[in-house]
């Protein structure tokens, strides 16, 4: 867009701008939330005040039906459909909307019970003069393989507090004619907003590239690098991207040779640095090779721009350990990964961005500096983790798309000393997708056991695997659409990654040891009661009695968790006499106890008793193969008096 039109576009709506974004004064995160984005050579742009890290803003999409319909029903074609748009109380018409996405976007085409594409929204697709003040593009993340909803924001984030310029992200509830579509991730796009506000009003007077698979930027005379395709801009025949690359290759040993004059050498430092410290295999420093910009100025100086970091914080376990071609023989995972090597799954000569400039000692000296700045970001995970965790969750509870439970979003934010650290694949059961066919999950994530031991879902060798439709409504949680089914996300799992919060301490104390840092001890756990010390307000075990009779229970037993005490109801309800039954399809156990039948699904905010919706303080969970319930139920859903004794960590249930 001309810099002029675009002034003008960004004065005029800046006018009208609302600000009703969720805001955070006062909370322990408003300084990730207020930090200042822009930089010296940019221009500040208006809409960054939609992109605070942690805002939660609302966009409404009104299409028309059978626009809706057709892109839902030919995803992969990605066109653009014309339609209006309201993004946290600001509207505009004709902007364009699709789906975005490759093998993510393959992949949930391929589900049948899940339309929960990635969207981009294109505002000046139809009026090249229209923005969002000053935005041109934005991506909505759908969290494909992250039940954390946070590994994108988090790496976003680090990288931004060591100086790196990136995109901006900000939490997305996403409506569609009216209708909650789901909870995603908001990410600013690549494009000549982005660069702009970044570089500078003469950012067209250059070129942004993008990357396919395979972009390892090593040099083939004559080759037209076909993996690097141009975005933005126009660079004829390729020259000033061929001479970036056959410069980097040429670099002398251990020497800087002409480097900067074709690389902003920093960015791409600070780029292999976060890779490295967060478990972003997905990328450059990964058997991919993707997943990554170039953006060129008008002198042929090019500066790396990170994107797409739903893998991130080992997401993705390809590679590493598989006796991949070429690959080194140090790094077995994302977890021990050497920081003096900082690639997986791929041997550092195949990447000469890393190999070449790591060789130059005064760049391992810089890039070593900024491990430690992120490694300094890393200390604080936990604390990040738990303080957007509580802005988020609500959110996430109330998703009705998401393609994991509630229940598997606490486990991916929690610490466990039993959890594989090192693997990325969740194995939660269900279809693969398109490509992993043929991917083992890791030791450790074979598959998740249903309560009370029936047999679990199979893995994606198998046929009988569920996926994990969501419970929060007790109805399956699924809405159709013309041309689709938003369900649950069936069929997803077998891709999701493993507990960020272990990885991410674990890494931590691996980089501190490698860096000769104090290292930070990881958390105490109880793996038999479920709690760690930063969420139990008791270290004692937790008995329960019914009737004066001691309950046992072989095989979890209660805990506390979020300031309530949860308790295993199979073992209460067969004290009771009830008779009880699970169903895996839907996760839902089901109760008879003389004249009264109650229905429980696993995530699920409400219960039945004789069909009467029941409110209860907090979602069942699953823990060892067991459904534990908050003890509160047990009074208002079984009709018990229950009393807690919190010094002595007893729970009295008597019958009335």
């Amino acid at each position: 867009m001309n810099s002029l039109l675009r002034k003008v576009a960004v004065t005029a709506l800046s006018v009208t701008m609302v600000t009703s974004s969720f805001a955070l004064v006062g909370s322990p995160n408003a300084a990730y939330a207020a930090e200042d984005t822009s930089t010296s050579t940019g221009v500040t742009q208006a809409y960054e005040s939609l992109f605070q890290t942690d805002n939660v803003i609302d966009v409404n999409v009104t299409i028309d039906d059978a626009d809706w319909k057709s892109m839902l029903e030919s995803p992969l074609d990605k066109d653009y459909k014309k339609v209006s748009v309201e993004v946290d109380g600001n509207k505009l018409d004709n902007v364009g909307f699709s789906t975005k996405g490759n093998l993510t976007l393959k992949s949930v085409a391929s589900m049948d019970d899940s339309d929960r594409y990635s969207f981009r929204l294109k505002f000046d697709k139809y009026d090249k003069t229209q923005t969002l003040l000053g935005l041109d593009k934005m991506v909505l993340n759908n969290n494909y393989a992250d039940p954390s909803y946070m590994r994108e924001v988090l790496h976003y984030e680090a990288l931004r507090s060591i100086g790196m310029d990136v995109p901006m992200t900000n939490y997305v509830n996403l409506y569609v004619n009216g209708e909650l579509v789901g909870f995603y991730t908001g990410v600013e796009a690549v494009d000549d907003s982005y660069l702009e506000r970044n570089y500078g009003e003469d950012y067209e007077d250059g070129v942004l590239y993008d990357t396919d698979e395979k972009s390892y930027l090593q040099y083939s005379e004559g080759s037209d690098y076909s993996t690097i395709t141009e975005d933005l801009g126009t660079d004829e025949n390729k020259t000033k991207l061929k001479n970036f690359i056959k410069t980097l290759n040429d670099m002398p040993e251990g020497e800087k040779g002409d480097i900067e004059s074709v690389l902003d050498v920093d960015s791409a430092l600070k780029y292999i640095a976060g890779n490295m410290v967060f478990g972003n295999y997905d990328s450059y420093n990964g058997d991919k090779g993707h997943n990554y910009m170039l953006y060129g100025d008008a002198d042929g100086k090019f500066t790396v721009v990170p994107w797409d970091f739903n893998m991130s914080f080992n997401g993705y376990s390809g590679g590493g350990g598989r006796g991949t071609t070429g690959s080194t023989t140090t790094n077995t995972n994302a977890t021990n990964v050497s920081v003096d090597e900082p690639v997986l799954g791929i041997s550092m000569e195949n990447v000469p961005m890393i190999n070449n400039l790591l060789e130059v000692p005064e760049y391992k000296e810089k890039y070593l500096s900024y491990v430690n700045e992120l490694t300094d970001y890393l200390e604080g995970i936990q604390d990040r983790i738990t303080g957007l965790a509580d802005i988020i969750r609500p959110y996430v509870e109330a998703d009705p798309t998401k393609f994991y439970t509630t229940e598997q979003f606490e486990s991916n934010i929690a610490y466990s000393a039993n959890a594989d650290a090192t693997g990325g694949m969740g194995g939660m059961g269900g279809t693969p997708p398109e490509g992993f066919e043929g991917m083992t999950p890791p030791e450790g994530f074979e598959g998740m056991t249903p309560p009370d031991g029936t047999t679990p879902p199979t893995q994606p060798d198998g046929t009988t695997g569920t996926g994990t439709t969501d419970t929060t409504t007790g109805t399956g949680n699924t809405q159709t659409r013309p041309g689709g089914n938003f369900g649950g996300g069936g069929g997803m799992g077998s891709m999701a990654a493993g507990s960020l919060t272990t990885f991410a301490l674990n890494r931590l104390a691996n980089l501190q040891e490698q860096l000769g840092r104090e290292v930070t001890p990881l958390p105490e756990t109880s793996e038999d009661t479920g709690t760690d010390n930063g969420t139990a307000t008791t270290d004692k075990t937790i008995t329960v009695t019914l009737d004066g009779k001691s309950i046992t229970f072989p095989d979890q037993d209660p805990l506390q968790q979020s300031g309530r005490v949860m308790v295993p109801v199979n073992a209460i309800l067969e004290a009771l006499g009830a008779e009880v039954t699970w169903d895996k399809t839907v996760k839902t156990v089901t109760a008879v106890l003389n004249d009264q039948t109650l229905v429980l699904q696993i995530g699920s905010s409400t219960a039945t008793v004789n069909g009467e919706t029941l409110e209860i303080d907090a979602p069942a969970i699953i823990k060892n193969s067991r459904t534990l319930v908050p003890v509160r139920f047990i009074s208002e859903g079984l009709g018990l008096t229950v009393d807690w004794d919190q010094t002595a960590a007893q729970v009295t249930l008597t019958t009335k």
